[in-house]
């Protein structure tokens, strides 16, 4: 009973962690071995994200993707893995403006270049199987929730100053997004004394547009990520007290 209290609490705080997602990667780091069986782990996930976004002019940009996972065993050869993504970075280069810079500016303007920071919070999940103890493919539905939208434009004024605008574009942007993801998984089990770490290669595939009605534009966001998880399990020397 104390167990499945801990971990209920555990789980409240991580899908809370949109807004504090540093209080609960320290909650997972205290609790996780506390909660850790032969059935059940948490783990930390971190990574980059690269989007392409269909039909939409711009740039490829790098992001960064942190989050949390639960692990539940399901078989021998079978886990339900739900994770938590309090960040996934979608964001994008050289973009055209969505938002028209402000009137009296305009004349001041020498060169504008526009990129899009856009985050999102990704809740995957999916099954995996297990081929042997150090290959798992992954398969199974993201719902992706926008967080954050903002277009920037960075100015060269003709008076050879510099400036930066930011302006919301959450309005151009559906707020819930439903993809597929495909997942390939290495474990390597010598790692935080055996407790092991995975490397994780992740497409995950759009399936909605993106965009709002408002927007001008009308696009799917397919996802390529690779993470880096720290699992919290059950260890040998734990299972034997």
């Amino acid at each position: 009973m104390q167990l499945l209290k801990i971990t209920t609490l555990l789980l409240f705080f991580i899908i809370k962690s949109s807004i504090c997602q540093g209080q609960a990667a320290i909650l997972v780091l205290i609790f996780g071995d506390k909660v850790a069986s032969e059935k059940f782990h948490l783990s930390l996930d971190a990574g980059a994200n690269t989007t392409f976004y269909e039909n939409a002019p711009g740039d490829v940009k790098v992001g960064f993707n942190f989050g949390l996972g639960t692990h539940t065993k399901i078989s021998d050869k079978f886990q339900l893995v739900a994770e938590f993504k309090m960040i996934s970075d979608r964001s994008r280069r050289n973009t055209p403006k969505i938002l028209p810079v402000p009137e009296f500016a305009d004349s001041l303007i020498a060169e504008k270049n526009t990129s899009w920071n856009i985050r999102y919070f990704d809740v995957p999940i999916l099954v995996r199987y297990s081929v042997s103890d150090s290959w798992h493919f992954s398969t199974g539905p993201q719902f992706s929730f926008l967080n954050r939208a903002t277009e920037i434009t960075e100015l060269d004024l003709k008076n050879g100053n510099e400036a930066t605008i930011n302006q919301d574009i959450k309005n151009s942007f559906k707020t819930v997004n439903y993809n597929w993801a495909f997942e390939v998984v290495k474990s390597f089990g010598k790692v935080r004394e055996g407790k092991g770490i995975d490397l994780r290669l992740r497409y995950v595939l759009g399936l909605s547009n993106v965009a709002s009605n408002e927007a001008s534009v009308s696009s799917r966001a397919d996802l390529l990520q690779f993470i880096i998880t720290i699992p919290f399990i059950e260890t040998q020397s734990k299972s034997n007290e």
